[in-house]
């Protein structure tokens, strides 16, 4: 309804002059009511040019009420479209009602027009948008559709605002949930079942039984190394299958990615840039951690003692093959609230090794979904 705010200041200006005021209509302030029993909307000009009128502000509220066309009571319509009366109330404030069809007639305006409310103010602007992340080999769920509404949404209205968008993907296709899966099926503990299934299996397995558990941790470490010819069959055949089903999804949904990243990839990219830099990152304990504490956060492991990425490590990796992959001004991901502390103490490893990014703070934006505001820096 910002047109409908643009009549009222107008038709506002307007009125004010013939009280002999002179007043430009973006000066006037015009804000929703807090309760819809005083109005839809409601503004103070007459309390704050009163004393430039030289009368009181309740004799300047019906002197601009009565300029708009109307009584104070609002029994006359005046000439502001899509307000049905308009009230004087205490010293002088005055507060219009939108009329029942105003409403629906800017939303068929706006179902109507497919371009309606695009504009430039993003002009120019390259932005990389990154969403849904599910992983292979375990199910697409209802967060994963949740961070797909909502990437898809801020993509959209990014273009409508003038930016180039390129929508991306980052998914899981290494880690303990593939060697979980890959143990149940090599050990045929799902005959039949499906890859989320065969995911539950041995992720149950590897909580309660010993032996399953160092026999996944093993397959783990064969599933980065690509050294064991049975596990690699299982893993390309698992990875195929799950990339297939969520093509059928992303489908339903609506959605083209413009770029998909994973986990096998970033992971050596990675692990290249914090051994790289032992200026930032420190052996404890046979691992190698970042000491957030420095900088007001906690320490986090980066990679473990068995030698392996964490995905702290995966998420470093994953900005640099972005940058590589397309310039953009900024980079955008959607992510759980749970994985806030988690974010802030990659972003603060990512500055301390990358003067450029540390300059650029703005370019990698994490936007949360499960909170009210949307969060960045």
């Amino acid at each position: 309804m910002a047109f409908m705010r643009e009549q009222l200041k107008k038709a506002l200006a307007g009125a004010l002059q013939k009280a002999g005021i002179s007043v430009a209509g973006e000066q006037i302030i015009i804000e929703h009511t807090n309760d819809l029993k005083n109005g839809d909307y409601a503004t103070g000009v007459a309390l704050a040019y009163a004393k430039q009128a030289g009368r009181s502000s309740r004799a300047l509220a019906e002197e601009v009420v009565a300029a708009l066309g109307r009584s104070p009571t609002g029994e006359t319509l005046g000439a502001v479209d899509g307000i049905s009366k308009i009230e004087i109330a205490g010293p002088g404030f005055i507060n219009f009602y939108l009329a029942s069809n105003a409403l629906t007639s800017s939303i068929n305006a706006a179902t109507e027009d497919e371009k309606w409310g695009s504009n430039k103010s993003l002009d120019g602007k390259k932005i990389m948008v990154e969403y849904t992340d599910p992983n292979p080999f375990k199910e697409f769920h209802i967060g994963h559709l949740m961070s797909n509404a909502i990437g898809e949404s801020i993509s959209r209205l990014l273009q409508f605002s003038g930016a180039e968008v390129k929508r991306a993907n980052y998914q899981g296709d290494v880690g303990p949930h593939v060697a979980k899966t890959i143990w149940a099926v090599k050990n045929s503990k799902v005959p039949g079942g499906s890859w989320g299934d065969a995911y539950i299996v041995g992720n149950k397995a590897y909580e309660t039984d010993e032996m399953a558990k160092k026999e996944i941790d093993e397959i783990n470490a064969l599933v980065y190394s690509r050294a064991d010819s049975a596990v690699n069959a299982i893993y390309d055949e698992g990875r195929e299958a799950s990339l297939k089903h969520f093509e059928k999804i992303y489908e339903i949904l609506g959605t083209k990615f413009d770029h998909y990243f994973f986990e096998s990839e970033t992971a050596r990219k990675g692990m290249a840039i914090v051994k790289a830099h032992p200026e930032v990152f420190e052996s404890s304990d046979g691992a190698v951690v970042y000491k957030g504490e420095k900088v007001g956060l906690h320490t986090r492991v980066f990679i473990t003692s068995k030698g392996l990425p964490t995905y702290e490590t995966k998420e470093l990796g994953l900005a640099e093959l972005k940058a590589k992959t397309w310039s953009f001004d900024e980079s955008i991901t959607v992510t759980a609230h749970e994985q806030a502390d988690y974010f802030q103490v990659v972003l603060a490893a990512m500055y301390a090794r990358d003067d450029e990014i540390r300059r650029r703070k703005d370019v990698v934006t994490h936007r949360q979904r499960g909170d009210r505001g949307i969060p960045h820096w």
